[in-house]
């Protein structure tokens, strides 16, 4: 049995996608009602525009999820000791997979990039790096396939996802009240999209860093025994 994959609509290339068609007046068709006579004119496009970046949008909302990794980790370990460079890097790394539509199936590179980001985020956070907690081998295989996790769901572009990045894309979002894409909340559905899509990876990155605490800990605890 085939396993589930994206379907993309033959005329709109992946890094866009398709929102409302209109006049600037909000017309869909000449002579049409609406209820907000005014708009950003998208017939030159044929309703067909750029995908706006989603863990860009609120960069402290996916920022902040970063909190619990580097939590109880000890050596004044602090998630607010990342510059606004790397947090910079970070959304935008995590953009790319839809943005670029990063596929499922040939993502080797991106998540070997995202590792290396992790491991600079992990030493800028606790001052010591992947390789120096001992997080390598087969433990950053694991936290890798986290992140390939991330990637399918992201490759996936579920119909939330979709009507999510129509509506931050749309230049007439607040407008296209009729659209089946409209968020009544955009800003909480936004970021609960980007907390669920982030859940398995930021999980597995906070257990693998806190067993290698406990490691750490337990050869220093032996080491005192011999003395």
């Amino acid at each position: 049995m085939p396993s589930p994959h994206p379907l993309y609509e033959p005329d709109v290339p992946k890094d866009h996608c398709r929102v409302r068609c209109c006049n600037e007046e909000g017309q869909e068709w000449p002579g049409q009602k609406v209820t907000f006579q005014y708009a950003h004119s998208t017939l030159n496009e044929k309703g067909v525009v750029k995908r706006k970046p989603v863990f860009s949008h609120y960069r402290d909302h996916t920022y902040s999820l970063l909190e619990p990794i580097f939590r109880d980790l000890g050596g004044g370990s602090d998630y607010e000791r990342l510059s606004d460079r790397s947090q910079k890097l970070l959304c935008e790394m995590l953009d790319r997979c839809d943005l670029e539509a990063v596929n499922y199936h040939e993502c080797e590179a991106y998540v070997d990039g995202l590792l290396d980001l992790c491991s600079e985020i992990t030493r800028e956070c606790t001052g010591m790096s992947f390789a120096e907690w001992g997080l390598v081998g087969e433990a950053r295989q694991e936290l890798g396939k986290a992140w390939m996790h991330f990637v399918r769901l992201i490759w996936m572009r579920d119909i939330e996802w979709e009507n999510l990045i129509r509506y931050i894309s749309d230049p007439n979002a607040e407008w296209s009240v009729s659209a089946e894409y409209f968020l009544v909340d955009p800003t909480k559905t936004l970021r609960h999209a980007v907390s669920q899509k982030l859940m398995v990876p930021l999980q597995v990155w906070a257990f693998l860093l806190k067993a290698c605490y406990a490691a750490s800990h337990a050869r220093q605890g032996q080491g005192r025994s011999y003395i």
